[in-house]
């Protein structure tokens, strides 16, 4: 058959998860392509006899029959999909695109298709879903850790752990939204990535010749899937860069593959890739490599997102932990830490430069809960200090038999007259209603009861530092 003939080559250098097949009106094979036995298992003449007898009793197919059969009558569904046992027993999720052949006359003589092993894409997607069920449970419980807060916050409102989270409260809130923005977006994009991909696939794999399919193979294997993402000073100068090599490579739509050449990652191997790309259509080579690896690279922005968001929330849960702890317990300080930085971090992003020094510790015999107050205090005040502008500086040295956390701001200073009564009850410098004068009492009480000490060196203009010393056993 030519038909057959014209596709063989073309469709066995696809590799292991596209054949190709040619049916009659009567619904006989005329042509299945060898790699058949590659995806299914099948040999041709077991695949000739029939794909249907290999369909699951899913949902899927149920629904796909039934939609053939309503487009019996008229135009033909040019794409679905099908669940079908493969020979070892597995299921493979396949896709068919199929095109009708017409005669001169216009009558319908055959059907063409491609069918695509989408198994692996398709558990990605079930992936994705997964993780948006797992961003939408913790959402909820987001939400209900909020509303126990403001419960609360109506039985503590003079706990300073409390005042502290409300000053909070307004940036947790935003380092969620950034994490639900990014996924919203990455869904959105995975979305019209594979509509695109959909439209193309039929062009794609029966219009490229076989040269265009090798050297779309071989760059999809050149991509750098663990490039970190470039800043725009960064992405300025590669456009700059590879858009002067494409025009003096006598290049059109420059600045569309360059685009493209960047968002594939292959900036760092473009004199590679420029060779390559001497083909009829470059644009639509690489626009159609993009679509595919945009679902990749799109799953992977929402799992950081998901990591990201359930960051914080385990930090707010650890923060409004209610019960004081009876007896002590073995805790990591850095990890400690870390929680209040990361509630902190929407105001600490907004101009304060971090600094992080640790030592590596062993874990502190202490009360976790109630040291997380006084990092929350020391942080705090120390962003306060600084009017959200400067240098913060947290260090952890290990001592041995004891364990020093350090931190230093780059604010207003503390007047020598005011060190002596910082730790009072009730004192404060702050104006009225921003502070209630017992975050560094509560710090003192919290570190007596550690049998530790707390030291404070300040200088006007200059800044001031915190040392707590904790005994580790």
């Amino acid at each position: 058959m030519k038909d057959g003939k014209k596709y063989k080559q073309l469709i066995e250098s696809l590799g292991n998860e596209y054949f190709f097949y040619s049916h009659n009106l009567g619904g006989d094979y005329l042509y299945m392509s060898p790699s058949v036995e590659t995806v299914l298992g099948y040999s041709v003449e077991e695949a000739k006899l029939g794909l249907v007898k290999h369909m699951t009793d899913s949902k899927l197919n149920k629904k796909t029959v039934e939609t053939l059969k309503k487009s019996a009558t008229g135009e033909r569904q040019k794409t679905f999909q099908l669940e079908l046992y493969a020979k070892n027993g597995s299921i493979k999720v396949i896709e068919l695109t199929e095109s009708p052949i017409y005669d001169k006359k216009g009558k319908l003589l055959s059907v063409e298709g491609v069918a695509h092993d989408i198994t692996t894409r398709m558990q990605h997607e079930k992936t994705i879903e997964q993780q948006n069920k797992m961003l939408k449970q913790q959402t909820e419980e987001l939400e209900k850790t909020i509303a126990d807060l403001k419960q609360t916050q109506l039985e503590l409102i003079h706990s300073e752990k409390m005042r502290a989270l409300g000053n909070l409260i307004a940036g947790i809130a935003h380092e969620i939204n950034t994490p639900i923005g990014a996924i919203n977006a990455s869904v959105d994009n995975i979305s019209k990535s594979l509509d695109a991909s959909m439209e193309n696939i039929y062009k794609l794999f029966t219009s490229l010749s076989e040269k265009d399919l090798v050297i779309f193979l071989r760059i999809m294997k050149m991509i750098d899937r663990k490039k970190a993402p470039l800043s725009s000073k960064e992405k300025r100068r590669l456009k700059k860069e590879i858009k002067e090599k494409l025009n003096a490579a006598n290049f059109e739509e420059t600045i569309t593959l360059t685009d493209h050449l960047i968002y594939l990652n292959l900036y760092e191997v473009v004199d590679d890739v420029i060779p390559l790309l001497d083909i009829d259509d470059p644009v639509f080579l690489l626009k159609s490599i993009k679509d595919i690896y945009s679902v990749r690279k799109n799953s992977e922005n929402i799992r950081l997102a998901v990591e990201k968001a359930s960051k914080v929330v385990f930090a707010l849960k650890r923060f409004t932990h209610k019960e004081q702890e009876q007896f002590k317990e073995k805790a990591n300080l850095i990890e400690n830490i870390e929680m209040v930085l990361t509630l902190h971090h929407n105001r600490i992003k907004q101009g304060i430069d971090l600094v992080l020094d640790y030592d590596t510790i062993p874990l502190v015999n202490c009360y976790p809960d109630e040291l997380v107050q006084v990092w929350t205090n020391l942080i705090s005040n120390a962003i306060q200090a600084m009017n959200n502008k400067g240098t913060l500086s947290v260090k952890v040295k290990n001592l041995a038999e004891r364990v020093q956390i350090s931190i230093s701001d780059t604010g207003c200073g503390i007047p020598k007259e005011n060190l002596k009564k910082i730790f009072e009850p009730f004192f404060t410098t702050k104006k009225a209603g921003e502070g209630t004068g017992i975050g560094l009492d509560l710090v003192f009480k919290i570190v007596e009861k550690h049998q530790a000490t707390i030291d404070v060196e300040s200088k006007i203009d200059e800044g001031t530092t915190f040392t707590v010393t904790l005994p580790v056993n």
